[in-house]
């Protein structure tokens, strides 16, 4: 059995009793609860304590523990944690793929199932009249970014302008810049080189930049893990015990359980931001 589907059976159980936690019904939790509960409330309690958490985190680290030695190595952790970061890429994948018959269609704007080179590029004054006005809309859709896995670069960000279209890599956008990526893009789309784009050929074209992406963030995934590893395994002896393991673990409760009742919920409130 695929380990993350033994995971998140282990963690349907550890968390099963939370659903005995007095919960207050009406409030929302903070946004560090909610993270956390979206990732190890698979029941949708509302809540998981310590103790449950801390039961699944054994049960995650002896599974990682492939070889059975007592404790996990470097090699362990990193596969145990691509493992579950793959699957992540590949439901981000999936959902970003959803979205181009969407995009295509916002740009089809006489619906004839083509993009012609006018519709395209009057998208393209769109996304430059919207870089030009200013950068406030932008923050919104930033925060969306930073939960995608796949961190994909949008024109809706600065960010994500400077990625698509920073040729030169002075930081800056200019408009010979803008219009020649997007000539660029066009014509690399145009599989068949009728001047214009089907969905076909579109959904091909952001296919390939998401596989180019996935592999350039599993690697960098890959790298974190092991500087991760090395930061736990605080007597450097190579081995990582539960207990350096469980320093990462605490550290994720604690910031999610805000109040400090070692129990993350509801009754969580937003940590106080210090000036």
């Amino acid at each position: 059995m695929n380990k993350s589907v033994i995971f998140m059976a282990l963690l349907a159980t550890a968390t099963g009793a939370a659903a005995q936690v007095p919960q207050t019904g009406a409030k929302a939790p903070s946004s560090a609860a909610a993270d956390f509960l979206e990732q190890f409330d698979p029941q949708d309690t509302g809540a998981v304590s310590w103790a449950q958490f801390e039961t699944f985190r054994r049960a995650r680290y002896d599974a990682t523990d492939t070889n059975r030695d007592g404790s996990v190595d470097k090699q362990e952790y990193i596969d145990e944690y691509l493992q579950r970061f793959n699957e992540r890429l590949a439901q981000a994948r999936e959902g970003h793929l959803r979205q181009t018959d969407t995009r295509f269609k916002a740009l089809d704007r006489d619906n004839d199932g083509r993009i012609s080179p006018d519709e395209f590029d009057a998208a393209g004054e769109r996304t430059w009249a919207g870089y030009q006005k200013s950068q406030e809309a932008t923050r919104e859709s930033a925060a969306a970014t930073n939960r995608d896995p796949l961190k994909m670069p949008t024109s809706h960000t600065a960010n994500g302008m400077l990625e698509l279209y920073d040729r030169s890599g002075d930081g800056v956008v200019d408009r010979a810049e803008f219009d020649a990526t997007r000539a660029a893009t066009f014509a690399a789309t145009d599989a068949d080189g009728d001047g214009q784009l089907d969905l076909a050929e579109y959904t091909a074209e952001f296919a390939g930049r998401l596989d180019a992406q996935r592999a350039s963030v599993r690697q960098a995934g890959a790298r974190q893990a092991g500087v991760r590893f090395g930061a736990l395994d605080t007597d450097k002896d190579d081995r990582m015990t539960f207990a350096e393991y469980q320093v990462s673990g605490k550290r994720l409760f604690e910031r999610a359980d805000t109040n400090g009742d070692r129990i993350v919920d509801a009754r969580d409130p937003e940590p106080v931001a210090t000036p």
